[in-house]
C-alpha cells in the first residue's frame, strides 16, 4: 500500500490562523497527495473493526499523523470479540434436487452454522427450528424530513439550483432497525436461520455489510436481494426445505483509538474527530482529510493557534454498537481531556457522488450526494459549521438538530443523531457537530473510487479547517452557551 515518503511535495512554512478568513489555495496539501491516499483507502477494501486490514490501516494513519506534524501520537487499545465469516451459501430443495439462491452477503455478527449447515422448513413466521424468511423494505423519506428538521430557517440553507423538496430519500442503511427487529424476533423464538429480503437488487446491495452494530444476536442470518423474493416467498408459504450455511469465527482481539495533538496557545482543546474502521473509500474517508487539515494547522505557530488540535481517530463503528471507540475515549478521559474540550467537530464520508440502483456504478456523476452537518444545540456551533459548508459549496448547507432519541440515559435532551460523533452530545453534553453523507453504496465492501470526487473531498477540507480555526477562537462561554432547543 502506498505510504507517505520522504519524496512528496506538499506546503511547508508557517501558515496564519485567522478566525473568518479564507485559507490560500496553495497553503493547503494539493489534490495530487489526496488523490493518491483517496486511492490507497478504496484499494484497502473492508476494514472490519478489529480486523488486519483494519490493523494495517491504523497503521499507516499512525505513521502519516507523525509526519504531518501531529505531536504524541499514540494508540489507546480495547478488547474486542471479533466475528468473522468464513463461507456462505443457500439452497432450497427442489424436484431434480437442491437449488442455489444468489446471495447478497452474510448478516454480520449474526451467528454461525456448523460446516454443513442447517437444513430445515422456511418459514414467515418465528417459529423454532426453521429458517426465517422476512421483507425488508426501506423508509420512504424525503428532502423535505431533512429541511424540517434544520436549526435554522428555511433561507438559511444553501442549496443548488435544481433543489426540490420532495426528492426521495431511500437508503438501505436506514432500514437497519427493522433489521434488528427481525435478528431478534427470530432468536428469541429459537429460529434455526434467517433470511432477509431487502427491497433493492442484488447489485445495489454487493458486498454489503450490515449490521453493523457488532451485537452478537445467535441466529445465523443472510441477504437476498429482491430478485429471489418471489422464489422464497412462496417456498416459505409451502414449508419447503432449505439449507443455510453460515461458518464464521469469532476471536478475541485488540483494536485501537489513536490520538494526537497540535499544540495550541492553551490546554483548552478542539477535538477533530473520525473513525477509522469501513467498509470501502468512502467509509470512512474522514480519516484522509483529517491528516490534510493536520498538515495545515501543524504549521500554524503555536501562539497564533489560541486552542489545542487533539486530532482522535476512533475505531468500533463496526462492532458492539456505533461509536464505542468515541464513548471508551470520553469514559477514559473524561476527568482530564473531557473537561477541557471547547467544542467537537466530526467529520465523515467526503466528496460523496451520487448513484441510486437505476444508474450504472463506476460512472463519475457530477451531482454530489445529499449531506448535512447535525450539531448540538450550541448555537455558535451551529453558526461555524454552516459557515464551513457554505464555504466548501459541496453538499448542502443543512445544519440538523438531534433527533433520534437515546437509549442511554445520558443525552442532555434525550436526543441523538446517526453519526460517529453524536457521543460527544449524548455522552458527554459537549459542543459539537458531525458532518456526513450516506449514499446507497456507503456499506458496499467494493471499489467506489470512481464515485468519490477528492477535488470536492478536498475543498471541504479546506473549508472545515477554517471551521476549526474558528471554534478556537470563539469563547469558551460562548460555545457552551446552549441555545433553546426549539
Amino acid at each position: 500500500m502506498t505510504t507517505i515518503g520522504e519524496d512528496v511535495e506538499w506546503p511547508s512554512g508557517h501558515v496564519p490562523a485567522v478566525p473568518g478568513a479564507r485559507i490560500p489555495d496553495g497553503g493547503f496539501l494539493g489534490l495530487g497527495v489526496l488523490d493518491t491516499w483517496q486511492r490507497d483507502l478504496d484499494a484497502r477494501g473492508l476494514r472490519a473493526t478489529g480486523s488486519d486490514a483494519h490493523h494495517a490501516y491504523v497503521a499507516s494513519l499512525v505513521d502519516r499523523l507523525g509526519r504531518v506534524g501531529v505531536d504524541d501520537v499514540r494508540r489507546e487499545t480495547l478488547p474486542l470479540r471479533r466475528w468473522t465469516p468464513l463461507s456462505w451459501r443457500l439452497s432450497v430443495a427442489g424436484s431434480d434436487g437442491p437449488v442455489d439462491i444468489p446471495l447478497v452477503a452474510p448478516v454480520a455478527y449474526s451467528g454461525s452454522t456448523p460446516a454443513e449447515g442447517v437444513r430445515a422448513e422456511l418459514s414467515a413466521e418465528a417459529v423454532e427450528g426453521r429458517i426465517g424468511v422476512v421483507d425488508v423494505p426501506l423508509p420512504a423519506l424525503s428532502a423535505q424530513v431533512f429541511d424540517d428538521l434544520d436549526w435554522g430557517e428555511h433561507q438559511d440553507i444553501r442549496r443548488g439550483e435544481n433543489y426540490d423538496p420532495g426528492t426521495p430519500y431511500e437508503r438501505v442503511w436506514l432500514s437497519q432497525d427493522t433489521m434488528r427487529e427481525h435478528l431478534d424476533r427470530f432468536a428469541r423464538a429459537g429460529a434455526a436461520g434467517l433470511v432477509l429480503i431487502v427491497d433493492l437488487p442484488a447489485e445495489a446491495l454487493r458486498e454489503g455489510y450490515l449490521l453493523y452494530d457488532g451485537v452478537h444476536r445467535g441466529v445465523p442470518a443472510v441477504f437476498v436481494g429482491r430478485e429471489q423474493g418471489e422464489r422464497l416467498r412462496a417456498a416459505a408459504a409451502t414449508g419447503q426445505e432449505a439449507t443455510l450455511v453460515l461458518e464464521a469465527r469469532v476471536d478475541d482481539v485488540e483494536t485501537a483509538n489513536v490520538l494526537g495533538l497540535i499544540p495550541g496557545a492553551s490546554d483548552e482543546i478542539v477535538v477533530l474527530h473520525s473513525h477509522t474502521d469501513g467498509t470501502n473509500g468512502l467509509e470512512d474517508n474522514g480519516p484522509e482529510a483529517v491528516l490534510a487539515m493536520a498538515q495545515y494547522l501543524s504549521r500554524v505557530p503555536r501562539h497564533e493557534l489560541p486552542r489545542s488540535v487533539l486530532v482522535l481517530l476512533t475505531t468500533g463503528h463496526f462492532s458492539t454498537h456505533t461509536a464505542w471507540g468515541l464513548e471508551a475515549f470520553l469514559e477514559r478521559h473524561r476527568d482530564d481531556l473531557v473537561p477541557r474540550i471547547a467544542a467537537a467537530l466530526c467529520l465523515e464520508h467526503l466528496g460523496a457522488r451520487t448513484w441510486t440502483h437505476d444508474q450504472q456504478a463506476g460512472l463519475p456523476l457530477q451531482e454530489h450526494e445529499f449531506g448535512c452537518a447535525f450539531a448540538s444545540p450550541h448555537q455558535a456551533v451551529i453558526d461555524a459549521v454552516r459557515r464551513g459548508l457554505d464555504r466548501a459549496a459541496v453538499t448542502e448547507s443543512r445544519v440538523l438538530r438531534p433527533f433520534v432519541p437515546d437509549t442511554t440515559g445520558r443525552s442532555p435532551d434525550g436526543t441523538t443523531w446517526p453519526g460517529d460523533g453524536s457521543a460527544f452530545w449524548h455522552s458527554a453534553g459537549l459542543p459539537s457537530a458531525n458532518f456526513i453523507t450516506g449514499p446507497g453504496y456507503l456499506l458496499n465492501a467494493v471499489p467506489v473510487i470512481d464515485l468519490i470526487d477528492v477535488a470536492a473531498l478536498r475543498r471541504q477540507a479546506v473549508a472545515f479547517t477554517e471551521t476549526v480555526i474558528d471554534l478556537c477562537a470563539l469563547p469558551f462561554t460562548d460555545l457552551h452557551a446552549r441555545r433553546d432547543p426549539r
